[in-house]
């Protein structure tokens, strides 16, 4: 991880990054590529005006002061990270959009609320906060206290937050914005809704009119736009990477300062929970408002009203109504998680000596975040499908080999970047120890790094799994006739608006990821003689 002394040297580096895409584009691109570009960078930065600061704000509140219900909070945060955009999409849409239960109330359908640009960048914000906070509190994380507690010998906890805290934290927050540059520049699914053309969406808009689909030179935007535009994303993504990946040695003490709120602090948590209810709360109360909606003529008036029946029917149904596409999403996504653990488990054992030996799962991580969606399903396809070719014709038409391939590399930066910390925290004297004795380096990983990390393997595992589960973007485009996934589903039928069956099968889905969320909570509690469960092992 870089150091204070480099962080101008970073931050200079991004800025020249941005600064060559720019001149580049007005000096070489079409017009229609530079239009891609700039709506695409205006979507994001859109989106981050909004999920930076109150990200960074409840990250604060959460991990570093007294906040009353702070453990409860998290873990709802916690939670979100893992709902994929085609979901929250549709829990704002169902409230505010064309077919929104409060766009009919109020006679708005016409012209709603969430339309368009207001309605792209504000589910790309409310969908960024998690993640914003995730990143923006390991740099809380890794302040060091014993900085604050020095300079609070001298100073108000005012000024200690503002010279030490924040300034140290700084850097992560513009990490944070260019997460949300590379995750709206690499997806389409919001903006396919709501009609934005970005760079991603672009690229899905094309492929169904491509007529040779062996080249990816149809697309509109050319190949040197192309390989202009996921360049600059893999240079911003291993730069914000570079400042993610383990540092060289993890904080000593796990215990971080805690500023108190004082007389602030119920009322802090009052509008932090307000907040909450907005972001979390309304889009699910949307979901669950429309499944119980019912419509019914009285003397040739359509009246609405709520009913709990048809909303309990609705959400017993739709796990039968879909078992199928629920099977199908499962199966591939599940082979997909497994794939990406078993390759990131060696990149991130091997990264965890850091400097050259981070390079291969640095730049895997990077490449397969910064490939847009759309992008990575059109190469499948330019992969497999080969006339000249019968066993690619087959595991193109008659298997699942292609979603499984473009859902493991959206699942694999997660699994990567989760095993890369796990293997990181391993103690160095042990593996020391065990090479003193005789143990070589396969032998340390299998009797030492496997066995001490089997939580972290299984987080990595659930991780991926919800990644792949939740893709949309790169899967679309190449599941075989015959298999509908249930992100396929749903955005089929979200161009129809938020009906009762999209509510239901939202409801049902969401609460699975729930359960993901809080299973990987519960693994990744604080394990209980860990050292004993490794000399157990004989080493």
């Amino acid at each position: 991880m870089l150091e204070g002394g480099s962080r101008s040297t970073w931050v200079g580096a991004v800025a020249i990054c941005f600064a060559a895409m720019l001149v580049v584009a007005t000096m070489f691109l079409d017009p229609r590529a530079w239009l891609l570009i700039r709506n695409t960078v205006a979507l994001a930065g859109g989106a981050a005006t909004l999920a930076v600061p109150i990200g960074a704000g409840l990250a604060f509140l959460l991990l570093r002061t007294d906040l009353p219900g702070r453990t409860i909070l998290l873990v709802v945060f916690g939670a979100m990270l893992f709902v994929p955009l085609y979901l929250q999409a549709a829990g704002w849409d169902a409230g505010f959009g064309k077919q929104g239960w409060y766009s009919f109330a109020h006679g708005s359908a016409a012209a709603p609320i969430l339309d368009g640009w207001r309605a792209a960048i504000w589910i790309h914000a409310m969908a960024a906060v998690a993640w914003v906070m995730l990143i923006t509190g390991l740099g809380l994380w890794l302040v060091e206290p014993e900085l604050e507690e020095a300079a609070m010998l001298d100073a108000s906890a005012v000024n200690v937050f503002l010279k030490i805290t924040a300034r140290q934290s700084a850097p992560f927050v513009v990490v944070a914005a260019l997460w949300i540059l590379v995750t709206v520049g690499t997806e389409m699914t919001v903006t396919d809704l709501y009609r934005v053309r970005t760079f991603a969406e672009e690229i899905y808009i094309d492929v169904p009119f491509v007529g040779a689909i062996d080249t990816l030179e149809p697309l509109r935007p050319t190949g040197v736009t192309t390989a202009l535009f996921v360049s600059s994303l893999v240079a911003i993504t291993l730069s914000l990477l570079s400042r993610l990946v383990p540092p060289e040695h993890f904080p000593s003490h796990t215990r971080r300062r805690v500023f108190r709120l004082g007389r602030w602090r119920w009322p802090v948590a009052a509008v932090v929970g307000l907040l909450v209810l907005v972001m979390v709360g309304t889009p699910m109360l949307n979901v669950i408002y429309k499944a119980g909606l019912v419509v019914e003529q009285v003397d040739g008036t359509r009246m609405r009203q709520w009913s709990l029946v048809s909303l309990l029917r609705i959400v017993f149904n739709s796990p039968g109504q879909f078992a199928e596409e629920h099977g199908w999403t499962l199966l591939i996504a599940g082979l997909a998680a497994t794939a990406a653990v078993v390759v990131a488990t060696p990149l991130g054992w091997l990264a965890r000596r850091g400097w050259r030996r981070s390079l291969p799962a640095l730049s895997v991580a990077a490449i397969c975040l910064a490939i847009p969606g759309p992008m990575i399903g059109l190469s499948v396809i330019w992969l497999l499908n080969r006339e000249q070719s019968d066993l690619f014709v087959w595991l193109y038409d008659r298997t699942i080999f292609a979603p499984w391939l473009a859902m493991l590399v959206k699942a694999l930066p997660i699994a990567v970047l989760m095993l890369w910390y796990a293997f990181r925290s391993v103690a160095d004297e042990l593996l020391e120890s065990a090479s003193s004795e005789g143990a070589g380096p396969v032998v340390r990983f299998i009797r030492i790094g496997l066995p001490s990390r089997w939580r972290s393997l299984a987080c990595a595992w659930l991780a991926a799994l919800a990644v792949a589960s939740g893709d949309l973007a790169a899967s679309i485009l190449v599941v075989p006739p015959g298999v509908t996934t249930i992100p396929v589903r749903v955005f089929g039928l979200l161009h129809s608006g938020v009906d009762d069956r999209v509510a239901g099968i939202c409801l049902t889905t969401v609460w699975g990821f729930g359960a993901i969320g809080g299973l990987l909570l519960w693994l990744m509690r604080p394990a209980k003689n860990a050292a004993r469960a490794i000399s157990d092992n004989g080493v």
